[in-house]
Formats: structure tokens, sequence, C-alpha cells
């Protein structure tokens, strides 16, 4: 009866937030609202797009839309970046075998007008609760439902492990969630890291290993140095700007099918060019205007602007042998230096691998489709894709198989043969499925992907992160900067920061010829507040 008491005042108490409100997204509308949407009839201006990844595609939609004559130089033979999905054989069959899974969430504002510009918003399906399971606790299974806060409320209430008393010991932090400001949340808490964050905030144990915690994994990054601002800013992206924010959908086919290729072929029609296995080595620069003309590997071929959409790795090539090149020219090395040492301090996360295994058998109806194991690494992410795409549906149906995606993030144990990946998760993954030993799973064939190319966002790095108009600032107006290791003005991260700052980039080149600007919906930089 006092428990019932003391929760009763608790959730009362939570029922005054009901004059806060989650701020709706807003529109940042262009900035030269009264120029024509496309370039005048016979003029011609050309746009090199350093990589192929989702920042590249993106800008390319909106300049080729718009009549610019587009050429994407990307280095590998896969277009999409960290989208991408490239044909196997296994079984005898060819499958496509993307670089990880991913969802797609509601404030993906961006990503949701290009899917509703492709016609694809029928390639994709609800993904409902997201399940957990924990060494530590019971297997919690979170959703977001109702209006802002009984949402909140209701995620405590159904929890078998957390009770209000959690959440009330924890609400020193409540303001920096509550009031939110994506202006000053960097330079506030970037020299902390979540868990420091957490212990100066006395956040319950229980509350944050559950509810906070779990979402260090999705940023492949090490949980013990990660930015606790960067976590914070998830957090209102991803749950706290509105009821549905965590509301997400995952694709019926695979990547490539379901949405780079319809992507391809729009951009195609508007005449892009796409050189394959054709990485751009360093730019030519004009000693004389100071603009980026060109790239090395064929000279000949001459741009009014370049798009740098290359993941880090790149980033730090291109630019180190263009400022090798030009190290005579004092004013051209000295706009080059500014930018590298802007981005000086930019690492990449440890290396991580995604190991996808054929099973003759599946698992029991009650697993879920998609299962986060925060506690159990290396192991942080287990996929069943029989059940998510059809392709390995249909396998599945025939065979009775099953096809599982198991994700190693912050992988430690070095370079080993992909023959010996399962012979190291297989522990751990007893622990979590341990049907698969009991019942004495075979696996049929595996496939194994291996990376160390997403950006760290480490404690203190905020200040080494630009915007996509940097270069611009530095010296080189028609050069753009766009990939998810940027910063922007607005909470966002991975694909939607991707395709954001692909726009972002396309805008800066299209206010420099006078085109109309796209405008951009982004999440509130702020959160709910109080009234």
């Amino acid at each position: 009866m006092v428990r019932i008491c003391y929760e009763s005042v608790i959730i009362g108490a939570l029922l005054a937030l009901s004059s806060a409100f989650p701020k709706p997204p807003r529109v940042i509308n262009p900035l030269n609202p009264d120029d024509p949407i496309k370039l005048p009839s016979g003029v011609t201006k050309r746009v090199l797009i350093a990589g192929g990844g989702l920042a590249g595609l993106s800008a390319a939609l909106e300049l080729s839309e718009r009549g610019y004559d587009v050429t994407i130089r990307e280095s590998s033979d896969v277009i999409g970046g960290r989208l991408f999905a490239k044909p196997v054989v296994r079984l005898n069959r060819t499958f496509h075998v993307e670089h990880g899974f991913h969802g797609w969430f509601h404030n993906y504002h961006q990503f949701k007008d290009i899917r509703q510009r492709l016609d694809i918003d029928d390639h994709f399906k609800p993904w409902g609760a997201v399940d957990y399971i924990f060494r530590h606790y019971k297997p919690e299974s979170i959703y977001s439902e109702g209006s802002y806060p009984f949402n909140l409320l209701g995620i405590i209430m159904r929890s078998p492990n957390l009770q209000m008393g959690d959440a009330v010991r924890s609400t020193l932090g409540l303001p920096d969630l509550i009031w939110f400001d994506h202006n000053t949340i960097y330079d506030k808490y970037d020299n902390l890291t979540l868990g420091e964050w957490a212990e100066l905030k006395m956040i319950d144990k229980k509350f944050y290993e559950i509810i906070m915690q779990p979402s260090l994994s999705v940023t492949v990054n090490e949980r013990e140095i990660i930015s606790a601002a960067e976590m914070l800013m998830y957090m209102q992206l991803y749950f706290l700007s509105d009821p549905k924010a965590d509301v997400r959908e995952v694709t019926k086919k695979n990547y490539y099918s379901a949405v780079i290729e319809p992507w391809c072929k729009k951009l195609q029609s508007y005449g892009v060019k796409f050189d394959m296995n054709s990485p751009v080595k360093s730019f030519i620069i004009d000693e004389k205007t100071g603009m980026v003309i060109g790239e090395d590997s064929n000279p000949d071929e001459k741009y009014d602007h370049v798009v740098m959409a290359t993941d880090l790795i790149g980033v730090h090539s291109v630019l180190n042998a263009t400022l090798h090149k030009y190290k005579s020219n004092l004013n051209i090395s000295a706009k080059l230096s500014t930018i590298i040492n802007k981005i000086s301090g930019l690492h990449l996360a440890p290396p991580y691998k995604v190991f996808r295994a054929w099973f003759d058998k599946q698992l029991n109806d009650s697993s879920p489709m998609i299962l986060e194991t925060p506690d159990f690494t290396p192991v942080n992410l287990i996929a069943q894709y029989h059940l998510l795409e059809d392709e390995f549906e249909k396998w599945a149906n025939e065979t009775g198989g099953s096809v599982i995606e198991f994700h190693l993030y912050t992988w430690k144990y070095g370079e080993v043969p992909d023959s010996e990946v399962w012979s190291i998760i297989s522990p751990t993954v007893r622990e979590i499925y341990p049907e698969i030993f009991d019942r004495e799973f075979n696996m049929l064939a595996y496939h194994v992907n291996s990376f160390q190319n997403f950006p760290s966002f480490e404690r203190g790095s905020h200040k080494y992160r630009p915007l996509s108009n940097f270069a611009a600032k530095s010296g080189f107006p028609n050069l753009a900067l766009a990939g998810d290791w940027l910063h922007t003005e607005y909470p966002s991260a991975l694909m939607e920061r991707a395709v954001s700052t692909g726009r972002e980039a396309a805008n800066q080149l299209l206010l420099l010829d006078h085109v109309r600007q796209a405008a951009l919906t982004v999440t509130s930089s702020h959160g709910p507040g109080l009234l």
C-alpha cells in the first residue's frame, strides 16, 4: 500500500509535465526563395561529387534535378556507402548482402522526402518494439505509445525491471533532456563521456543501464569514451523530440533493390554519370581564382563545383595529397591547412565486423526479428534476415533454414581470417541463443564484412567537427563538404546526417549560382521544456 501511494505521488508529479510539449520539426527555408528553381536554359554547370555514399547521392539528387551536369566518382565497386548491398554467391544461389542492418526512424525527415521522391515507401515495413536482452536484468521490449509525457511513463510502467523510483532518482539529469538545447549542449558536455555525465547527474544505475546505455551500441563507438553531448543529442533525435521519435521501419527487400537501385535510376534519368572504382586522389585548384576545378586522375575534365562526400579516411587523404602538391603556393596551402587542422582531431571508431550465417534450422517463434544485446560484447545486435527481406524469406521457406546476422562492434580480436570469426563469437552467441547449439544448428554458409570507416564521436572531438560549409569559409567557395562525420546545426545522426549534409552541400552551390535552394525539414533543436 505504501508503494502504491508513493508511486501515485510520483505519477501525479510526472503528469504535471503534460504542460510540456515536444516541439514540431522546423523547416529551414531557402535563403534565395525568389531565385529560379532550375538553371536557366542553355546554362551548363558541371559538378564533381567525390564519394557515392548517401551524402553524395543526396547532393546529386538536388543538383541534377535542378539541371546540373553531375559526375559521381566512387572509389569502390559498389554504390551506397554504408547502405550498399552487393551480390554474393552462397549455396549455389545469388543473394544481396548489405554492409549491415539499418533502421529508418520517424525523424529521418530528409530521408523521408527522398523516399517519397523515389516512390519507394512501399519498400518499407514497420519495426515494432525494440527488444533487448541483458546479463543482469530481465529482457525488455521497449516502445513509445501515447502522447508526451504518457509515452515515457508507459515505458517505465511496462518494464519488468524498472520502477518509478528508478526514474525519480535520476531527475538531476532531467533538465538536460527536457530543456535540451542543441546550440549549447556541446559546450556544456562534449568534454564528458556519457558515463561521466550520468555519474555527475547521479543517474540511477539500473535506469542508466536499461534506458540510456544501450543506445551507445548503434554509434559503433566505444562506450567508455563517447561524448555525452553527442548521446544527449541522440536522445533528443530518437526519443524525446516526438512521441513517435522511436518509431522505425525496415526494408522488405535488400537495400540495393529497396533504395539504392531506384535512387541511381532516378539520378541516371537526370543524366548523372557514375565512375566506379575511381577514387579521387587530389584536387586541381586554379591558382589565380582559388577555385577547385578538377582532380588529378583526369586533369582534362574541368568542373564548376566539387562536393567532397567521401568518408573521413578519404577526406584526410585527398586534402593532404592536395596540400603536398600546392605546398609552394602559400595562399592555397594556408587555406588547405585551415581545413586539415580543423579536422585533425577527428578519428575513426574501432574496427567492426558483420557476420551473416545461413543455418539449416530456425529459432523458435518467440525470438524477435531484431535483438539488441548491449551487454554481450562482441555481439551487439542479432537480426533474422529471413524475417526481414524477401529473398532470404523465400530461401528459408524452401529449405526450413534461417539467415541470421550478428553485428560485432568495437572488434578487439585483431585481424583474423573470416573462417575464425564464428569460433570467437560462438561462446557469446551460446549465452544469447543457446538453442542454436542445443538443437545443433548446422551452419551451411557465411559471409563476413569487416570495416574501420565509421567516425568516432569520442569525448572532446566536437571542436574538430566542421559544418558542411567550412571549406567555403576557409577560402574555397565552390567546395562543399558532406558526410555523417560532420556537425549539423540541428539534431541529426547516422543516415539522416549523411543525406542532410548532402542537401546542405547542394544548397551551398545552388546559392552561388542563384538557383533556389532546397528546404530542409529538421528535428527541433530544443527539448519539450515546460510551459
